[in-house]
C-alpha cells in the first residue's frame, strides 16, 4: 500500500536502483506505478483501442533482427519513427519495425510488428546513424517520420551522410519519396547527391486531419486482426527458461532477449490509455494517465499510415480502366 519512497528512507532500497529503472529503455510508467507507487493502472473504460483485440493478436513467437524472406518472397519492411530530443532532454526516440505481406486481389496487407527499438537522450546525428543501420539491416522499403517540429531537425541529418563510428563506414544520405506536406519533398531533395538512397524516407505532418485518418486506420487494423504482435514477455520468458540455452543465460542476457516482448507490452499500455475526444470532424486521442507516453504508438501508426497508402494505390491501379487493354482483349477474343 506504500510507495518506493518509504523503503528508500528506511535504507531498505537504493534510490539509484529506482532511478536506473526509470532511465531504462524498457521503462513502463504503468507497470512502475503498479509496483512502486501502489497505483491501479489498466485500460480506461472508454479506451479508443481494445486491450482484448491487442491480446488476441499477440501470436508472434520470435522477433526479427534483420531482413528475412522466409515467410514470403513478396514481404517487405517499413520502419516508423517517433523522434525525441536528445542533448540532456531525457527523451526517447522509437523505431517500430513492421513486416508487411501484400495480399492478392487488392486486400489489405498483413502486418507483423517484429521489433521495436528505443534511443534514450541521443543526439540527432547519433539517431540518424542508428536509423540508417536499421534501415540497412532490414532492407526496409521506407522509414516514415513526422517531419514536423522535432522531426525537422532529425531529417536535416538524414539527408546528409555520416561516418559510422563502429565500422568506419560512410552511411549515405537518404532521399524523400513522398510527404503529406507539399513543399517538403522539393525542399529536402535539393540535398541529393549521387550516393543518396532515393525514396528512403516518407515524411508526414501530424496535424489534426492526418491524425484523424491515422488513428482510424490503426483502430481498423487492430480490430480486423490485420496486425500481429509478439507474445507477452512472461510467456516468452517461460518458453526461454524451458530451453537449456535460456537457463544458461545471465540475467542481463535474458533481459536483452526479452526486450522486444517487453516493449510490445509497453506499446499496449500506451494504446489502451488513449481516450477519444472529438473536435469537429477530427479525432483527438488524449492520454487518460498523463504519465504514460505514446511515442511507441505514434511510431506504429506512422508506419501503418504509409502501408495504407501503398495498399490504396495498389487497389486504384488494379481498378483502373485502360481502353487500350480492353480493345486488345476484344481483338484477341
Amino acid at each position: 500500500g506504500g510507495t518506493w519512497r518509504v523503503p528508500v528512507v528506511a535504507h531498505l532500497l537504493d534510490r539509484n536502483f529506482v532511478a536506473d529503472l526509470q532511465r531504462d529503455g524498457t521503462y513502463n510508467e504503468a507497470s512502475f506505478d503498479r509496483e512502486y507507487e501502489s497505483r491501479w493502472t489498466g485500460s480506461v473504460e472508454d479506451a479508443f483501442f481494445s486491450s482484448e483485440a491487442f491480446d488476441r493478436n499477440r501470436i508472434l513467437q520470435k522477433p526479427e533482427y534483420e531482413f528475412s524472406g522466409r515467410s514470403s518472397s513478396s514481404a517487405y519492411y517499413v520502419l516508423g519513427m517517433d523522434v525525441g530530443r536528445g542533448g540532456g532532454k531525457g527523451c526517447d526516440s522509437v523505431i517500430t519495425v513492421l513486416k508487411v505481406t501484400p495480399q492478392s486481389y487488392g486486400d489489405t496487407s498483413l502486418k507483423q510488428l517484429v521489433n521495436l527499438y528505443t534511443f534514450h537522450d541521443m543526439h540527432f546525428e547519433d539517431q540518424a546513424i542508428m536509423a540508417k543501420r536499421l534501415f540497412e539491416k532490414y532492407r526496409a522499403r521506407r522509414i516514415v517520420i513526422d517531419a514536423n517540429g522535432l522531426g525537422a531537425g532529425f531529417v536535416d541529418y538524414m539527408v546528409k551522410s555520416q561516418n559510422d563510428p563502429e565500422t568506419g563506414e560512410v552511411l549515405p544520405p537518404f532521399g524523400v519519396e513522398g510527404a503529406t506536406f507539399a513543399n517538403w519533398r522539393d525542399e529536402y531533395n535539393k540535398y541529393r547527391t549521387p550516393d543518396t538512397i532515393q525514396n528512403a524516407m516518407f515524411l508526414i505532418k501530424a496535424d489534426a486531419p492526418f491524425n484523424t485518418e491515422a488513428h482510424t486506420n490503426a483502430q481498423v487494423q487492430l480490430s480486423s486482426g490485420k496486425i500481429k504482435f509478439l507474445i507477452d514477455e512472461r510467456t516468452a520468458k517461460q518458453k526461454l527458461l524451458g530451453t537449456t540455452k535460456g537457463r544458461q543465460m545471465t540475467a542481463e542476457q535474458r533481459a536483452k532477449y526479452l526486450n522486444p516482448y517487453t516493449l510490445t507490452s509497453i506499446l499496449e499500455e500506451e494504446m489502451v490509455n488513449l481516450r477519444e475526444k472529438n473536435e469537429g470532424v477530427n479525432i483527438i486521442l488524449e492520454r487518460a494517465n498523463k504519465g504514460i507516453k505514446k511515442d511507441k504508438f505514434s511510431s506504429l501508426e506512422y508506419a501503418l499510415y504509409y502501408i495504407k497508402q501503398v495498399d490504396d494505390n495498389k487497389r486504384k491501379r488494379k481498378g483502373h480502366f485502360n481502353p487500350a487493354q480492353w480493345r486488345k482483349l476484344c481483338t484477341t477474343i
